[in-house]
């Protein structure tokens, strides 16, 4: 392969992964969206609980929500341990805002 070669198959490389690049940083900002717009639909639910005095950690909604990733990943061929560890990161997150809503004393009537 000559100098000339490699320097067009260097160049069409660096185009190729800049376009995959710039698609995947869409997705990540729609990713990101979606965790922002999760936390909020939380936060409202956190005020809900807080109305009427329901626990924060809902054991069977987590189990629900842990299973339906269960069914994605195998449906997706996308790792379950994965989606698991996700989750547990996103739950854990908005229980903590949750917990911050429900147990704010000046929300109190």
């Amino acid at each position: 392969m000559n100098e000339s070669t490699k320097s067009a198959e260097l160049e069409l490389s660096a185009r190729e992964l800049a376009d995959l690049r710039a698609e995947l940083d869409g997705i990540d900002d729609r990713l990101l969206e979606d965790v922002r717009a999760r936390i909020e639909v939380c936060t409202r639910i956190a005020v809900i609980k807080r109305k009427y005095a329901i626990p924060v950690m809902q054991p069977l909604r987590v189990g629900a929500v842990h299973e339906h990733a269960h069914r994605y990943a195998l449906d997706h061929d996308v790792s379950p341990k994965f989606l698991r560890d996700l989750y547990d990161l996103l739950i854990a997150e908005t229980c903590r805002l949750e917990d911050l809503i429900v147990d704010d004393p000046a929300e109190e009537s």
